[in-house]
């Protein structure tokens, strides 16, 4: 199996000399292609590393003879795939030969966009540099919520000590992809066009339509409860195991057996939590409690007796006024909270 680690640590001149980095930029198959597609992913700040390694390799093909040549056809061909593919525009038609599909068969592994990146530096060294997309981060500060509108109209509500990010090409591009870290709403746009909508969040992938979800991605138990419509739900490194939900539905990742588990929630505590601001507490455990203060605040939950997760509330609490949410609870169950740095202790 291959060291996620060991490629962190390498240097760009060490990840050039790798043979498996190698392999994916001159021979991909599946395996190497999702290897390094995930890598990107659940870790950006390594794509410098990565280009730059990407043009070390291209000087070894040039001096030894590794990346095979191409004719004119099958350069125009490639290039038209890759604009395509970055959403621009290209004068250049693609070749219909089937020849050239054939020869390069493998052109359809390479839609990972920092993959094309690559193939862009290799078989274009002579073109006018292109204006790439380029990541747009957002993120809020512990217990802040931040409405953000992408750029499809998509709305994301995100939750405090969290973060998205996107590419700025993103409403026009065939796949709408979002990154989440943290825990986030999502009332997401369905495109005229059924452009499919995809959020990544820790070793899960989501893939919606049209629909309105809230996704917990504060641990690597990575948790889905959706509000309306339907959500298609895979592991990234194994996309045999997957789960649809509907809504009152949640999907949560069992990190001991490395399956999905489906269940039905309680979607009334997320709605009136993002859209009415307040949670509506019937009977609900203190466990349950503690739960949601570390899913909106990112905050860990720490009881000093087992017996006290078992209270329950009944309460309707503002979202936005932690204060008022720990006065309650202390005056309601008789008991005492003492918040520390980030983490909330209950005796």
């Amino acid at each position: 199996m291959i060291n996620i680690d060991h490629y962190k640590r390498l240097t760009e001149d060490e990840l050039a000399a790798d043979e498996y980095f190698q392999q994916w930029l001159l021979s991909p198959n599946e395996e190497n292609n999702n290897f390094f597609t995930s890598f990107i992913t659940d870790f950006p700040e390594e794509e410098k590393k990565i280009i730059n390694a990407g043009r070390l390799v291209q000087e070894l093909g040039n001096k030894n003879a590794h990346i095979p040549d191409l004719n004119s056809r099958e350069k125009a061909f490639l290039k038209s795939i890759i604009y395509r593919e970055l959403g621009f525009s290209d004068p250049v038609e693609i070749p219909a030969q089937k020849e050239i599909v054939n020869k390069w068969g493998w052109v359809s592994l390479a839609a990972a966009s920092f993959f094309l990146i690559i193939l862009i530096i290799v078989l274009l060294p002579n073109q006018a540099k292109l204006q790439l997309p380029v990541m747009h981060m957002i993120s809020t500060a512990p217990r802040q919520i931040k409405e953000v509108v992408l750029p499809d109209s998509s709305v994301v509500i995100l939750n405090g000590a969290s973060s998205i990010s996107f590419n700025s090409n993103f409403s026009s591009v065939a796949v709408r992809e979002v990154i989440l870290k943290g825990n986030a709403f999502f009332t997401v746009k369905r495109k005229v066009a059924n452009t499919p909508f995809i959020v990544h969040a820790n070793e899960l992938d989501i893939y919606v339509t049209g629909t309105a979800f809230n996704v917990n991605a504060r641990s690597k138990q990575t948790d889905i409860v959706l509000a309306s419509g339907k959500v298609n739900v895979t592991l990234k490194r194994d996309k045999t195991k997957s789960a649809s939900i509907v809504a009152g539905q949640m999907v949560q990742l069992d990190t001991l057996h490395h399956t999905l588990v489906t269940n039905n929630a309680n979607i009334e505590l997320y709605t009136s939590a993002w859209q009415g601001k307040e949670w509506h507490f019937e009977e609900t455990t203190l466990k349950t409690v503690a739960d949601f203060i570390k899913e909106y605040y990112g905050m860990d939950v720490v009881f000093e007796k087992e017996e006290l997760k078992q209270l329950t509330i009944t309460a309707v609490v503002s979202v936005n006024d932690f204060s008022t949410l720990v006065s309650i609870l202390e005056k309601t169950l008789n008991i005492h909270i003492h918040t520390k740095n980030q983490q909330l202790i209950i005796y």
